[in-house]
């Protein structure tokens, strides 16, 4: 499994500001950034998005990337995500007024896009990969996401603060390589943290401990302001398991 956290500035640096990772080139967990590659081949090669919650760094490229993509006829690109998230792309995204309603101008032959809506613990497969959604604890409904590809296992929790089902759920896997979880804020905002769903370095630190086995944690969203300061409470934990991820550095999961 090929896994690259498309940067959100060229050229990419430790300052990331939109979430999209981009598995095997085909499957993108979520459309913050990937309107803007600037290579649009590789946004052509994209045929599932899967959309974890609706917050803007999350989808703000969609649109864009829908109409980088568009060719007159029946293939297009499939949006997956809850029915509360797509229900939000539909009202408050291309309605019209932010954006062109996609949606209504679609037909058959000839989609701009088609939405399949997730639940909670049901997988899909899409591209030789097993996508498993399993719900977190954030400000607004999300899933994190499981993916397996029958060689490697790696999560993505998404956004979230401390929860449980995401864990009891990876504890219950045979394999698991990787998580991508993420930090937000300093210890010193660790009230703000609790009160918009996010973890701050204490929480991510303690949250390590409710996984029963060994595993490769990979940091991400650090809000930039913070970064650096993320990084130097982390390190003072001396955790050799512990990683921040590296935009546009590709991460492979081998057997």
């Amino acid at each position: 499994m090929r896994v690259e956290l498309l940067p959100s500035s060229q050229p990419p640096s430790d300052q990331q500001f939109l979430v999209t990772y981009l598995i095997n080139d085909r499957v993108a967990i979520d459309a913050g950034s990937i309107g803007l590659l600037a290579d649009l081949k590789r946004q052509e090669q994209v045929e599932h998005v899967f959309v974890t919650h609706q917050h803007i760094d999350h989808i703000a490229t969609l649109p864009i990337l829908l109409e980088n993509v568009y060719e007159p006829g029946p293939k297009t690109i499939e949006v997956l995500s809850s029915k509360d998230v797509l229900h939000v792309l539909q009202k408050d995204l291309f309605n019209g007024r932010i954006w062109p309603d996609f949606l209504a101008l679609s037909t058959p032959e000839d989609p701009f896009l088609i939405t399949t809506p997730l639940e909670a613990g049901k997988p899909v497969e899409r591209c030789g990969l097993v996508v498993t959604p399993v719900s977190v604890s954030h400000a607004v409904p999300t899933l994190g996401l499981v993916v397996d590809d029958g060689e490697a296992v790696v999560a993505f929790p998404s956004d979230t603060g401390p929860t449980e089902e995401f864990w009891e759920h990876l504890n219950g896997l045979d394999r698991l390589d990787a998580v991508f979880l993420e930090i937000s804020f300093p210890d010193s905002l660790a009230d703000l943290a609790g009160k918009s769903g996010h973890h701050c370095t204490k929480t991510f630190v303690d949250e390590l401990q409710k996984l029963k086995r060994p595993v490769r944690w990979i940091v991400v969203h650090r809000k930039p302001r913070y970064a650096k300061r993320i990084a130097d409470e982390l390190a003072a934990y001396n955790r050799s398991d512990v990683e921040l991820i590296q935009p546009g550095a590709v991460y492979d999961f081998l057997a």
